[in-house]
């Protein structure tokens, strides 16, 4: 009898966070835990591809115009290569995945600076098309325990069931976030870029990194008289204004939850939590 899937306890890559990404140990045990299913099971089943043009929530801009169709194709043995010589870390494999699976964002060909200008949750959603487009719209799940009754699960996830933020404005670039004391933050949302730029802290010092997400994305602070500090250090902030701030860019980024998806299991009535990962979208590559 084929061992039960034990999903591992790490950060999903898409739950819009910016830390937690560059645990080389926990990573590669992660992702070897969910695999070893498949590898048990053989060779994916490989659904129809499906259309491989998205339309992305805020896309780029070039001269005033906005660019926010997309194309991906699916992922061949090179590629297969490619990403396997990225390593253990899921940064790396995930900007591989952008670079070898995505061919054009408006009429611009992709690479790593045009990856970098993309907001977190299009970059998101570019890998799920590259999924779509490689192994086909499903998820499937074989021998999954529900915590609540210990039953194990056979489970179909579509793409297309994992929730999805969208941009109210797809155009607009900056924010007004209500702070303490009737003083207000204006910023903007991060990129691949500001990704990039917290992977670099290599400390583990989680307020260090949410120091550089705030020091990058706020713009402006006005204050309640009307006073206006440009570029304000990210470490005169208050913790309760910095926390506010970091709030509304984790839940305003646009693109898949990919931390959110739940489904309600029949057999005990509950809703269960099922994260998805960089290594549950493409196991048994």
């Amino acid at each position: 009898m084929t061992e039960p899937v034990v999903l591992p306890n790490f950060e999903s890559f898409g739950d819009q966070a910016l830390k937690g990404l560059e645990s080389p140990e926990e990573a590669t045990a992660a992702t070897q835990a969910l695999l070893k299913e498949d590898r048990n099971a053989g060779e994916p089943v490989i659904d129809d591809p499906g259309q491989n043009h998205i339309t992305l929530e805020r896309g780029i801009c070039r001269e005033g115009a906005w660019y926010r169709e997309a194309e991906v194709r699916e992922l061949t043995g090179a590629d297969e290569e490619a990403i396997a010589a990225a390593g253990s870390s899921s940064y790396k494999v995930f900007e591989t995945l952008l670079l070898r699976g995505v061919r054009t964002v408006g009429h611009e060909f992709m690479d790593r600076k045009l990856a970098s200008e993309l907001l977190i949750g299009d970059r998101e959603f570019l890998v799920m098309a590259i999924r779509r487009a490689t192994f086909g719209n499903d998820l499937e799940f074989e021998q999954l325990p529900c915590p609540d009754c210990g039953e194990l699960v056979d489970l179909t996830v579509p793409l297309d069931a994992i929730p999805f933020t969208h941009l109210p404005d797809p155009e607009q670039t900056e924010y007004d976030v209500p702070l303490r004391r009737g003083a207000a933050a204006t910023v903007r949302l991060p990129t691949g870029a500001d990704q990039a730029a917290v992977l670099a802290i290599k400390d583990g010092n989680g307020a260090k990194q949410d120091s550089e997400v705030l020091g990058r994305c706020v713009l402006r602070v006005r204050q309640a008289d009307g006073s206006v500090t440009k570029r304000p250090a990210a470490t005169s902030l208050s913790m309760s204004d910095r926390k506010t701030i970091l709030k509304f860019l984790t839940d305003t980024q646009p693109g898949p939850r990919y931390a959110d998806f739940t489904f309600v299991h029949d057999t005990c009535g509950k809703e269960v939590t099922l994260p998805i990962s960089l290594a549950v979208l493409f196991r048994g590559m």
